[in-house]
């Protein structure tokens, strides 16, 4: 399971950084076309739009998995060890079943929008809408994971392995002491790293 999630980790980290890149040159070119010819075209907008779309709903797929989003740790913090994985437990528990929604009407949205042409680029609006379903599929999938993490370590179960984030993003939004990626307290506090 950890050579599959870090396969796929990679695969989306790859993609993310061309879609940054695509964004970086566009814009850049944009801004070259404009001052120095006077002429802005059409496509830019949509394309670094769709490509925005795109990388935000990769990254916040990827994300899931590490349990690293944005949060107001402060009371959680402050809970015993078995009462912040029931916390967690829950938490994803939700998150996976919004996100299943999310999913299940956003592919019929998205399939519906095939006919429909983008007015710069003249492509389907299917491209761009389809970001949304497949980001909150990969949602799903990685808060059932770690949901598992957590029913494991709730149960005194050996946890299911997954790769460390380091390999592929930083962990900027995770407290810095309280728990190691698979939720298990650290002997020193801090996050453990592995090589």
């Amino acid at each position: 399971m950890v050579s599959a999630l870090r396969g796929f980790c990679r695969l989306a980290t790859v993609a993310m950084c061309l879609l940054m890149v695509t964004m970086i040159v566009v814009i850049n070119s944009l801004v070259v076309t404009r001052y120095t010819f006077s002429y802005s075209p059409s496509w830019t907008e949509e394309v670094t739009r769709y490509a925005m779309i795109w990388l935000v709903m990769l990254g916040a797929g990827v994300l899931t998995l590490f349990d690293d989003h944005i949060g107001l740790n402060m009371v959680v913090e402050k809970l015993p060890p078995r009462a912040r994985r029931l916390q967690r437990l829950i938490v994803h528990t939700f998150v996976c079943g919004v996100a299943f929604l999310i999913a299940w009407k956003g592919f019929e949205f998205a399939w519906g929008l095939k006919g429909v042409i983008s007015p710069a680029l003249q492509r389907s609006m299917a491209v761009p809408a389809f970001s949304v379903p497949v980001g909150a599929t990969i949602i799903v999938v990685f808060s059932a994971v770690r949901m598992a993490i957590e029913i494991a370590e709730l149960t005194g179960a050996k946890p299911p392995a997954i790769p460390e984030q380091f390999e592929f993003m930083d962990n900027s939004f995770k407290p810095i002491e309280n728990t190691s990626d698979h939720g298990a307290p650290t002997a020193t506090g801090h996050l453990e790293r592995g090589a």
